[in-house]
């Protein structure tokens, strides 16, 4: 009962968090304009003799003027960290937490039992000592007696999510630790279902086990454990490490944590608990306060608001209507369906910000229309898992937001400037299902007639006007990019629950739990990444790495050519998110010094986690588009090759020809 009792409170705690979060940004928007707007026509009615026309917009003035909302932001932000730290308990309980598992997937189930819990009591440890310093960071602030800035709110309550969040965790690791012993069972989420598509099964990969399962299991748990004391003997003077020797012992213990398949947001805590508490003389209980300050930003609010708007338009009804008219458009080419495929997974693209969205969305309703048609399944999944792969190149994009994020970029360049480098991905993907159709005399569909056009037009248009409001509204200065998000998750709400009614308002707590989810779960990762980066910055790692390079001659052209290289074989063991979050921070000073211009550094980088979405082991759109297809990882991976090259082709294009990424910032004046 008491478990039952928890889980509800939980549940409801982080739903109702995103759903107010995201209300409160919609309506000090509204306030914002509304206020500027009356009062600017009621200016414009008295100059043109229409006093009688004044008064009421005075009026409406006066009344919008006598709220205050200046504080809407930072109480935005303190919700989403409290949601941060619940959600992230709740991730641990229905398993969304990513993490590395190659060589434990690998490894036969009694092996892998142990090296699983040995991860599972590392996250109870981590989120435990986390929970000690949070309560003692609480009580400092309680006997300070801080208020915030703009709320005047007592700091020691905003803080309280760092201490009950992480002991909630922590009181979730030994549970599923438990019923793991017990059960052999562990929570599993798909990472590549989106909520609102029902009905399409993500098969896990299915990997064969090692020959050494027992001795590798001992390896993965031992190896931390060593590297740990290594460190621990530094401190008591038992060995000298130099500053290389420090580096290299930091990544080689993120690296080892990581192979036991634990959370990666857990690995990283953990390595720099264990550096904090060895090699250097910070406090360490100033990791309180980085985890609450790491996600203290309003741009990070960009990502649950796109994740938000990304789910309510799953529901089939955006994405067939883009269908439609995608076809009516390009259908009658060779390939026909499948270039419609192409060009409406751009389109999707352009308001999803996610890539296994887009494969869901618009994989669930084209891929089974092409075999109809006569098309090999092949064919049509190769087309759509590369095609999705667009969701988070053409803006909003999620990836993007997070590389902004560590790297401190403007969110609003690097939108404007994946517009060109995804209308051309889309057209080189495009060109290769032309060719491709062509040459083996695929189905081509009759041509559309202007009124066929038209009307398809009409009947998408409720969710194309979603790029307007988007794009055009960071761009003209309307809305910050997160604004511009929030805007856009409770537009695609009203679309889906009023206008096209794909979506009933008893599921809309679904999406929103949901949404809430995975927003926790890459809250997390960010806030254990923002300590990563804090240690990397403190021994003045990132800085040395460039001196060290161009004091061996290496020039922007090689420097590209390792980050590629780098990138993607990251991609072969991790995710994008957690690729960004840990490679970006250390790779971006390096770049800076190098001269390569940010914005272009960060197209780079989406385009290389593009790549990695579509190639094994841990491609998730691999794995969303197998459930649909029905179709084996190995044979979906053959299927994929020839527009993965493309994709590889374009990724050397972008890396090499900057203007590419930067000639629409800079034609408008960003």
């Amino acid at each position: 009962m008491f478990n039952k009792f928890l889980n509800h409170i939980e549940e409801w705690l982080i739903a109702a968090l995103i759903a107010t979060a995201t209300g409160v940004v919609f309506v000090a928007v509204l306030h914002r304009y509304g206020t500027s707007l009356s009062i600017d026509t009621a200016k414009w009615a008295i100059a043109h003799g229409l006093p009688w026309a004044a008064v009421p917009l005075r009026a409406i003035y006066d009344w919008l003027s006598s709220f205050d909302l200046s504080s809407a932001q930072e109480l935005c932000i303190y919700m989403f960290i409290w949601m941060a730290k619940f959600g992230a308990a709740y991730g641990v309980r229905t398993g969304i937490h990513v993490g590395v598992d190659v060589f434990v997937a690998r490894m036969a189930p009694a092996k892998a039992k142990k090296v699983i819990l040995f991860g599972l009591g590392l996250g109870a440890l981590f989120t435990g000592v986390i929970a000690g310093f949070g309560a003692d960071f609480v009580h400092g602030v309680y006997q300070a007696g801080t208020r915030s800035s703009d709320l005047e709110a007592p700091m020691w309550i905003v803080y309280l999510a760092i201490p009950l969040g992480s002991s909630l965790m922590c009181f979730r690791f030994l549970q599923v630790a438990w019923h793991f012993l017990r059960k052999g069972e562990l929570p599993h989420h798909d990472v590549g279902h989106v909520e609102g598509v029902d009905g399409v099964a993500v098969p896990a990969p299915s990997t064969p086990s090692f020959t050494g399962g027992a001795r590798m299991s001992v390896f993965l748990i031992l190896l931390p454990l060593a590297i740990a004391g290594l460190a621990f003997a530094s401190k008591l003077g038992l060995v000298q490490l130099n500053g290389g020797l420090r580096t290299s012992l930091v990544f080689a213990l993120l690296i080892s944590l990581m192979l036991t398949s634990m959370p990666i947001s857990i690995a990283l805590g953990l390595t720099v608990l264990t550096f904090m508490s060895t090699l250097t003389e910070v406090p360490i209980a100033s990791v309180a306060m980085k985890l609450f300050t790491g996600i203290e930003n309003f741009e990070i609010m960009a990502i649950p608001f796109f994740i938000l708007a990304g789910n309510f338009l799953t529901h089939g009804g955006v994405a067939r209507r883009m269908i439609k008219f995608a076809t009516s458009l390009v259908g009658h080419w060779h390939g026909g369906l499948g270039l419609a495929a192409v060009l409406a997974c751009a389109l999707f693209a352009a308001v999803s910000g996610s890539s296994p969205a887009t494969v869901v969305a618009i994989g669930s309703v084209v891929m089974p229309a092409m075999v109809a048609q006569g098309f090999p399944a092949r064919f049509g999944a190769g087309v759509v898992t590369t095609s999705g792969a667009l969701g988070i190149l053409i803006p909003p994009s999620i990836a993007m937001v997070l590389y902004a994020v560590s790297t401190n970029s403007s969110v609003g360049k690097l939108f404007i400037a994946g517009i060109v480098p995804g209308i051309i991905l889309a057209t080189m993907l495009g060109l290769t299902t032309w060719y491709r159709a062509r040459k083996f005399g695929y189905p081509r569909m009759p041509r559309s007639t202007g009124t066929e056009r038209l009307k398809a037009f009409r009947e998408s248009a409720w969710g194309l006007l979603l790029i307007v409001i988007v794009i055009g509204g960071i761009y003209t200065g309307i809305f910050t990019p997160t604004e511009a998000a929030a805007m856009s998750a409770v537009y695609a709400f009203f679309i889906a629950v009023f206008v096209y009614k794909d979506m009933r308002l008893k599921d809309v707590p679904r999406v929103l739990l949901s949404s809430a989810n995975m927003s926790a779960m890459l809250l997390y990762i960010i806030t254990n990444a923002v300590l990563f980066s804090f240690v990397m910055a403190n021994e003045n790692i990132p800085q040395a790495m460039a001196d060290w390079m161009v004091a061996r001659g290496f020039g922007w052209v090689a420097f590209l050519l390792i980050v590629n290289v780098l990138l993607l074989v990251a991609g072969n063991v991790m995710e994008p998110s957690s690729i960004i979050l840990i490679m970006a921070p250390i790779l971006f000073p390096v770049a800076m010094k190098l001269g390569i211009d940010p914005i272009h550094f960060g197209i780079l980088i989406t385009v290389n986690m593009e790549v990695g979405m579509c190639h094994p082991p841990v491609g998730l759109n691999l794995y969303v588009a197998s459930g649909i297809a029905r179709m084996g990882i190995t044979e979906l991976t053959v299927a994929v090759w020839p527009w993965l090259l493309t994709m590889l082709v374009f990724l050397g294009i972008v890396t090499y020809v900057p203007a590419l990424s930067l000639f629409l910032p800079r034609l408008l004046g960003m």
